[in-house]
């Protein structure tokens, strides 16, 4: 199964704030909760309503995948299927050469499972790339619809900035062709990168030289 591939079928003209796709991550990445034996009154027991954030199931072969989302932080974790509401458990992590680097999301998620939130990183300033990302999607979606390169601009950088820079060869217009090189290369797979399901390019997508 290719990394990246979606397991939920969703409507493309549906609002992004309402489509839900089901991203399938690799195992490698996961969380792997089990059931497990009880020993004793003090065996930890599965509770799926106790895990903070909004919760949604989907099957994922003979396991499920349960995907947990609070504010802006998303935790994903394998559930075995013979894992049933208030049965003793315990959970496995994956033995990769990268667990190093996941033992503090693993141990978040861990903490999720007995109740307790994670913590939420206080408001951060937009960085540069996330601005990047923006308007490259918005320049993408105005272009789809039908806006000149001259409106794109308007609309991403505003009237004043168009009136006083728009040339035929200047910098701005040079921007615009730039977000939307760099949107193309997003839709046609570089997303993968974004979704943390590829490796990285050696530069970001749509920052190529033009040939």
């Amino acid at each position: 199964m290719p990394a990246g591939a979606c397991d939920v079928a969703e409507d493309p003209e549906l609002d992004g704030r309402y489509a839900h796709p089901l991203w399938l991550s690799s195992p490698d990445g996961l969380l792997q909760v089990r059931a497990a034996h009880a020993h004793d009154e003090a065996t930890r027991r599965f509770d799926l309503w106790r895990i903070p954030g909004r919760k949604r199931l989907a099957l994922d072969g003979r396991d499920l995948s349960l995907t947990a989302d609070l504010s802006a932080q998303r935790m994903r974790l394998s559930l075995s299927g013979a894992l049933a509401d208030g049965a003793a458990y315990a959970s496995a992590v994956p033995l990769t050469p990268r667990l190093r680097g996941q033992l503090d999301a693993f141990n978040v998620q861990a903490e999720a499972l007995e109740g307790h939130a994670p913590h939420l990183d206080p408001a951060r300033a937009v960085t540069r790339a996330a601005q990047l990302h923006l308007r490259a999607l918005q320049a993408l979606d105005a272009s789809q619809a039908g806006a000149s390169h001259r409106d794109i601009a308007q609309a991403l950088f505003g009237l004043e900035a168009v009136v006083l820079r728009w040339h035929e060869d200047g910098e701005l217009r040079a921007q615009v062709r730039h977000l939307l090189r760099r949107a193309e290369a997003l839709m046609t797979g570089g997303y993968f990168v974004l979704a943390g399901v590829s490796r990285p390019a050696a530069k970001h997508p749509g920052d190529e030289p033009v040939r």
